[in-house]
């Protein structure tokens, strides 16, 4: 039985950044790259505060709403891990359990913290 395909889901699920999506994006916006970078960064640390405070007081909508725009703006540049860790706030929203969700929470503030570190490393920050 061929196991490249386990291999391939295990990476995927590792993968902090997907390069492929990441060096198109830096292509398409050439010299604008390093601004957007800034701006992302800038607004996911807001989102993040956002969803913490959404999370303590209950408020599900909102934090669907943000944990939305999180995944939309990680899915643009290639964050996979955060796109996924949004996309999963976002059904525990749906389901109305944001209360119950600090620990993911955390987990989104992480992996925003090291895709900051990644992308530094691939911008040679």
């Amino acid at each position: 039985m061929d196991e490249t395909p386990n291999k391939n889901m295990a990476h995927q699920a590792e993968e902090i950044i997907n390069h492929e999506q990441f060096e198109d994006m830096r292509d398409l916006l050439e010299e604008d790259f390093a601004d957007l970078i800034q701006v992302y960064i800038t607004d996911s640390q807001q989102r993040v505060s956002a969803l913490r405070v959404a999370q303590q007081e209950n408020d599900n909508a909102n934090g669907f709403e943000v944990a939305h725009a999180l995944k939309g703006a990680s899915a643009n540049l290639g964050t996979t891990q955060l796109t996924n860790l949004s996309s999963q706030l976002q059904e525990r929203c749906r389901e109305r359990l944001i209360s119950e969700q600090a620990a993911l929470i955390e987990n989104i503030a992480v992996a925003l913290q090291r895709a900051e570190q990644e992308i530094n490393l691939r911008l040679g920050l």
